[in-house]
């Protein structure tokens, strides 16, 4: 018991003193690491390393997609909502099988958020985690995917 409020006090005392950007770039890069880690998985055939890091990178980039603000309604927010769910709907079917384009293609959507994060949130301190959706940055960093010709029903659909 003592182990255990050792530890809880060390991730309180962590992330305390964060502000939100940092906690969401800390999710970026908890979500890649663990995608990496079940690409090893199915390359080494470890069938519990992969599923591990699998369902560890679903709860991430499900808190990822719960920080999108819900009232927010323009182009850029459904879009990253979509992103958000479309990786959230496809990276399940990586445990039946082992499909590494699934994998790839999550890891590059996840990859690009965080860079343009980095590169258009965090160094402006002032803007709050939902604001990036407003920003036209996505537009630029996804053009084809605002096109409206492109479907977006699906993972493999989204235009980019």
């Amino acid at each position: 018991m003592a182990a255990y409020q050792q530890i809880n006090t060390y991730l309180n005392n962590h992330y305390d003193g964060m502000n939100p950007e940092q906690l969401i770039l800390l999710l970026f890069n908890g979500a890649l690491t663990r995608l990496q880690l079940t690409r090893e998985g199915i390359e080494e055939k470890n069938i519990q390393k992969k599923g591990e890091n699998l369902s560890k990178a679903i709860a991430i980039i499900s808190e990822l997609n719960a920080s999108v603000d819900s009232t927010m309604t323009d182009d850029s927010t459904q879009f990253l909502r979509g992103i958000y769910t479309a990786i959230l709907t496809e990276l399940p079917n990586i445990t039946l099988n082992n499909d590494l384009k699934t994998l790839d293609r999550a890891q590059g959507y996840i990859s690009r958020l965080k860079d343009i994060w980095e590169t258009e949130v965090m160094p402006k301190k002032q803007v709050s985690p939902p604001e990036i959706a407003n920003n036209t940055v996505l537009k630029q960093a996804f053009p084809s995917a605002f096109n409206k010709e492109c479907p977006k029903k699906s993972f493999h659909a989204i235009c980019v």
